[in-house]
């Protein structure tokens, strides 16, 4: 989005003008970017591998444990947070 705007910017306004602007969105970005970006964010994730075997390495504390984010063989997709459940 900002490539062609950019070009249309220079192009309309010149590059002063142009830059400004790019300038002023990149820093809008930013800020969204620290507003919206969880905070508590700890990097472990609590999560539970049903479809290995017991006796699997990655599981011999127990199918339930925590550790930090990792995309591998076991955790092939980055994890979904769980909304909390309502009146319960």
């Amino acid at each position: 989005m900002a490539y062609p705007l950019a070009g249309w910017l220079i192009t309309v306004a010149g590059p002063t003008t142009a830059f400004a602007i790019l300038a002023l969105l990149a820093g809008v970005g930013l800020a969204s970017g620290v507003a919206l970006w969880p905070q508590e964010d700890s990097g472990s994730v609590q999560h539970s591998h049903d479809d290995l075997p017991r006796d699997h390495p990655h599981v011999q504390d127990g199918r339930t444990h925590s550790h930090p984010i990792v995309i591998d063989d076991y955790h092939q997709h980055w994890p979904r947070m769980r909304k909390p459940e309502v009146g319960r």
